[in-house]
């Protein structure tokens, strides 16, 4: 895997009336074309540290988290669509249903940001408002030197 990209995440939570904000900034991969896309990266802060984290978009709309290591999971977000979703924790697994409410992907091969927002529930209980924005530029834009192939 080449990450020959930086990517910059900001997540912003509202879980149960509580907001909380997260920035994250890294070295990523990008395969596939504009409509049809992975960013891969590894997690390097926080409780998902060591994570790798796989988001696939598919026509540009749908999109498929996979995260491997401590905190594993699987979601699929589609907008209005709702997802039940396997995480499994230190802790223990548990479902978790997902609901896409926002899916906007401006992705090239120079980079580009894909944000999403959705909405969670446990047993069909709310439980809050995720969303990311995401943006992937090249290394060599950034002036960072890209990993040797």
């Amino acid at each position: 895997m080449r990450e020959d990209y930086m990517i910059r995440i900001h997540t912003v939570q509202n879980v149960e009336g509580q907001k909380q904000t997260l920035d994250m900034t890294s070295r990523a991969a990008l395969e596939g074309d504009e409509r049809d896309y992975t960013i891969t990266y590894l997690d390097e802060d926080g409780d998902l540290r060591g994570s790798t984290t796989r988001l696939h978009v598919e026509d540009g709309r749908c999109i498929t988290i996979s995260r491997d290591g401590s905190f594993e999971s699987h979601m699929v977000l589609e907008q209005n669509v709702r997802h039940m979703s396997q995480h499994q924790t230190p802790f223990g697994a548990f479902m978790l249903g997902v609901s896409a409410l926002q899916v906007q992907s401006d992705m090239k091969q120079s980079g580009g940001t894909l944000r999403f927002r959705y909405c969670t529930d446990v047993d069909m209980v709310p439980l809050g408002e995720i969303s990311f924005d995401i943006s992937l530029t090249r290394l060599e834009q950034t002036g960072a030197p890209a990993f040797p192939q």
